[in-house]
């Protein structure tokens, strides 16, 4: 069996648990949420860790560069405060300071291994140049937001200050001497000085909650943390979700701080009384519990100072996010002989086949999905060199199929909406650079996302169903869905910048992670988070392009499995396996289905999870 290493980065503890504590490379690793509550460093009264100061660089300008890139890393109140420090005082004015909630801090990749410097001996000062990507704005709520920037470098002097600045030279150290006037901080600070955060707001029908990922600076103390994403709640929604959640009701405001009794947190908040109020409060608690649930504890919700709901510390209030409910093991399929066939193996579920023979012919590639109500099933079915759409429901087969309409030259593998109405079911594909919306009648409808551009080449769906990754044009974009009787609405599309280029695949592997494959030197798989800011390499080199990846998805409720995520490349299936890529082979697809008699091929391609 072909097989090759993972990234030295992806680790088993990696694959089974997140990222947080694996040893990952300052500028090519990233901390990003893993199953269950964000990670936590530091003490719980706060984080011991804290940005270094000017000094700590001693004479090494190189060390004094990277520092200041990290120096803004914390409340935002002091962060120009604490940039300043390292500047030559007569320079510090150029820096613009704003607000503790007006302060906005870019963020930027450095590109290459360390800086690079220069000694000039006549002034006794270095130059120092760093390449960067401008990766987004993180802002006083926690938000990181798209870049504004557009400088690809920064070139910085660096020396000693000036005669009659104040200080006394033999404890001078070294100043910037020159500095741009924003507030720069690098991804690794932001990996290192922050804890990634989820808070959730509920759908339009308020079926599901949706993730809404914020950066919490880990030198709060523990109940410091809890007031901000309390804060947080009640200010709203991350600007890219607006379309498709709900803000808190109409009048629900905090009042004090988030206190913690031993076991238990209260919260208390102002809301306006209404015909509904019963039916909001229980929601409400659902989402505040979700949002705070890394206290671990028991959550008292009061209203005005009047205790009115309370869950407990047991986990029960997890199941009133439906679409969390996945089985313990994934089922996996693959397409071999023409045909859909699921996967075998000892920490895989035996998938029952969900599709009649008559119509498991010809596929290219499949999505199912399933719940209570039964299964959807999507077949992208080649004919002659064109691919055809096929779509049917069942309660536990899918016995007849709709047929599309129209052919395409090209189809991507087609996604089902989670979150979707099991009336009015809908999913999505890409054919022929376009992106279009289905439903069980297999017809296509286009579908338009405001701000993208180009032609888009694969789509992927969040478990909530109201958030999709989608590359066009080359590259990768985010945007919210409101959807609504079976029509989709695309939010604005927001960019993300990644080190890969020449994408190819994506797919969503966890809440607010995507698993994305391109090109960095060679043809390479990275996570990275759905803001874009923190990445880690999953597969340094696939061995040739990769044309179609499927993951499953980490989630608070159901622990990782052995095999996070597959893909097709050079006409094969592969599968990451802890810390081994291996090829999956014939003896691990089953025979509940029945091969096509069209196709000779014995391959095994266009693996996928269905959840």
């Amino acid at each position: 069996m072909n097989r090759r290493l993972l990234a030295a980065a992806t680790a088993a503890t990696l694959l089974a648990t997140g990222v947080a504590g694996c040893g990952i490379p300052d500028e090519s690793g990233v901390q990003v949420d893993g199953p269950g509550p964000a990670q936590k460093y530091g003490s719980v009264d706060g984080s011991s860790i804290k940005p270094p100061e000017r000094l700590d660089s001693g004479d090494d300008a190189k060390q004094l560069v990277t520092n200041f890139l990290e120096a803004a890393a914390g409340e935002t109140s002091g962060a120009y405060s604490r940039v300043t420090n390292f500047v030559e005082p007569s320079q510090r004015g150029k820096i613009r300071e704003k607000p503790g909630s007006d302060v906005v801090i870019n963020v930027v990749r450095l590109v290459g291994d360390t800086p690079q410097s220069s000694y000039d001996l006549k002034t006794d000062t270095t130059e120092v140049t760093i390449r960067v990507q401008q990766v987004g704005l993180l802002r006083a709520d926690g938000t990181l937001t798209p870049p504004v920037a557009t400088e690809s470098s920064y070139r910085f002097t660096i020396g000693r200050a000036q005669r009659g600045a104040g200080e006394v030279p033999a404890a001078r150290g070294l100043y910037l001497l020159n500095v741009p006037q924003v507030l720069l901080m690098s991804t690794k600070a932001l990996k290192t000085y922050y804890q990634a955060q989820t808070i959730y707001f509920w759908n339009a029908d308020r079926s599901a909650l949706v993730p809404d990922m914020r950066y919490l600076p880990l030198v709060l103390p523990r109940q410091g943390r809890a007031n901000k994403v309390l804060d947080w709640l009640t200010n709203g929604p991350s600007d890219w979700l607006t379309s498709a959640v709900l803000r808190l009701p109409e009048g629900t405001n905090s009042i004090g701080n988030v206190l913690q009794n031993g076991d238990r947190i209260e919260v208390n908040l102002s809301s306006l009384a209404g015909p509904n109020e019963e039916t909001e409060l229980d929601r409400l608690a659902v989402q505040l519990a979700w949002s705070l649930r890394d206290l671990n504890g028991e959550l008292e919700l009061k209203i005005r100072n009047q205790t009115r709901k309370t869950i407990d510390d047991t986990g029960a209030y997890l199941l009133q996010n439906p679409l969390y409910r996945l089985a313990d093991r994934p089922t996996r399929y693959c397409i071999s002989g023409g045909a859909v066939h699921p996967l075998v193996g000892a920490d895989t579920a035996t998938g029952s086949m969900p599709v009649v023979p008559e119509f498991n012919r010809n596929v290219v590639s499949a999505a199912f999905s399933r719940d209570d109500d039964g299964v959807l099933a999507a077949l992208v079915t080649k004919v002659g060199d064109e691919r055809r759409l096929l779509t049917g429901t069942g309660s536990d087969v899918v016995r007849t199929f709709a047929e599309g309409a129209q052919t395409y030259r090209s189809m991507s593998r087609p996604v089902w909406l989670k979150s979707g109405d099991a009336e009015r079911p809908v999913g999505l594909v890409v054919a022929d650079g376009k992106l279009y919306r289905f439903g069980d009648n297999a017809d296509l409808t286009e579908v338009r996302v405001p701000n993208a551009t180009g032609k888009v080449t694969a789509v992927a769906a969040a478990l909530d169903g109201h958030r999709i990754a989608f590359i066009a044009g080359g590259a990768l974009f985010v945007a919210a869905l409101a959807v609504d009787n079976g029509v989709v609405t695309p939010g604005p599309a927001r960019r993300l910048v990644t080190s890969l280029g020449e994408l190819t695949s994506v797919d969503w592997s966890k809440e607010n992670s995507i698993t994305l494959a391109g090109v960095k030197d060679r043809s390479a798989i990275y996570e990275i988070t759905v803001d874009g800011a923190l990445e880690l390499e999953l597969a340094a080199d696939t061995g040739a392009q990769v044309t179609n990846i499927s993951t499953y998805p980490d989630n608070p409720q159901v622990p990782s499995p052995a095999v996070r995520f597959m893909y097709e490349a050079n006409s094969a299936a592969w599968e990451a396996r802890y810390s081994v890529i291996e090829q999956i082979g014939q003896d691990q697809v089953g025979s509940k289905a029945s091969p096509s008699t069209s196709s000779g091929t014995t391959s095994c391609t266009a693996p996928f999870f269905s959840y």
